[in-house]
């Protein structure tokens, strides 16, 4: 998807349920069960407190920041990133974790 940021009048959160990500994991992209984060290409990104709360012990910081992370994730989606394939993941992975570095510096 090539980047829509500029496009766009806005771009809207919604911090939902895992039983709501997954009615549109389901709806939308045809795969069952919760995710992090859907993006979709007209502005909305939805990201999962409950997948959060879950995940941020593996990353060893607070729900805030992992879903700092799911937002960021999703701009870079709006932005063109894919991660369909495993390299691509790995860039836009490493792009992810350095914007949130640098808007949350881990540890604070």
């Amino acid at each position: 998807m090539p980047s829509v940021l500029q496009q766009l009048a806005g771009v809207e959160v919604s911090v939902v349920s895992d039983r709501t990500i997954a009615r549109l994991h389901r709806q939308f992209l045809g795969v069952p069960g919760p995710t992090d984060v859907i993006t979709f290409p007209h502005g909305e990104i939805f990201v999962s407190a409950s997948t959060a709360e879950r995940q941020a012990g593996e990353h060893g910081e607070s729900s805030a920041r992992e879903l700092a992370r799911y937002i960021v994730h999703g701009f870079l989606h709006l932005h063109g990133h894919i991660d369909t394939e495993a390299d691509d993941a790995t860039r836009m992975w490493e792009a992810q974790e350095r914007i949130l570095g640098a808007l949350w510096p881990p540890g604070s």
